[in-house]
């Protein structure tokens, strides 16, 4: 089993999406979520998606993940505020124990580097399935702006685990929600600004000590690998399969439009 994610989930690491808790509330404002939604989230690691979407919103929430200490981690870090609207449980992305359109909300992508490349497109078709017709998945991948030097690749993939190759730039990522039934919906992009010395003090200070050293080279390589990443946040709609759907194209139809200006008065 992967020892980066063992040691997230023994270290006391908040695992967060790209973005963090803007991320969390793109989707929340983008995709309708609220008190009766019903979320999953495909690759909880130790709980901060699933568990902030249940606070901040009152939504019921599911979290799955393969890696066994990750999920009892999770439900360690569930406070009893949510408890009854967050559950946790083992499973895998490519077979999800779920039947078709049980959620009204569907959250993948922190998972997706870490698995093979060529069952990446199968994975988010899961996610599809479960989804309900019109329903939302979400997700925010970080991607290559301009490729990283292969050493460094190397290494960040033999500590990390993950299975990234010099190529997942935008395009690539966007392809495997392709032909999946996705309207995209909302998509913002963001550029990484690596960390400086103060913030990565603060970061080892809030983790448990002993792992304080396993933490400090792997910061290193985040740092250095953020410096050829962007991240996107998206927003997707599942299309119903029957029936003639009225759906506009190109979006917005003949005009385009530019905010000229908003107020909170």
């Amino acid at each position: 089993m992967n020892e980066y994610l063992t040691l997230v989930a023994s270290s006391g690491q908040v695992n967060t999406p790209p973005g963090s808790y803007s991320t969390i509330k793109e989707w929340i404002a983008h995709s309708f979520l609220g008190p009766q939604s019903r979320v999953l989230e495909i690759g909880c690691s130790t709980g901060f998606i699933t568990i902030e979407i249940a606070r901040y919103v009152r939504a019921t929430c599911y979290g799955l993940d393969l890696h066994e200490q990750s999920i009892e981690a999770a439900k360690k870090n569930t406070d009893p505020y949510v408890a009854d609207r967050v559950s946790f449980i083992s499973g895998d992305a490519g077979q999800l124990p779920f039947g078709e359109d049980e959620f009204s909300h569907v959250v993948i992508g922190g998972h997706l580097p870490f698995v093979p490349p060529e069952v990446r497109q199968n994975h988010i078709g899961q996610a599809v399935r479960v989804a309900k017709p019109w329903g939302y998945v979400l997700t925010a991948l970080y991607f290559y702006k301009s490729p990283p030097q292969k050493t460094l690749l190397d290494e960040f993939n033999r500590e990390i685990g993950t299975r990234l190759e010099s190529d997942n730039d935008l395009s690539y990522w966007s392809n495997l929600f392709e032909n999946q039934n996705l309207l995209l919906e909302y998509e913002s992009i963001y550029d990484i600004v690596p960390a400086d010395s103060e913030r990565i003090r603060v970061y080892l200070d809030h983790l448990e000590p002993v792992s304080k050293k396993e933490w400090g080279k792997r910061l290193r390589l985040f740092n250095e690998n953020g410096r050829y990443l962007n991240y996107f946040v998206r927003v997707y709609r599942k299309i119903p399969k029957q029936g003639t759907l009225m759906i506009q194209t190109p979006r917005g139809g003949i005009y385009q439009i530019r905010r000229i200006s908003q107020r909170f008065p």
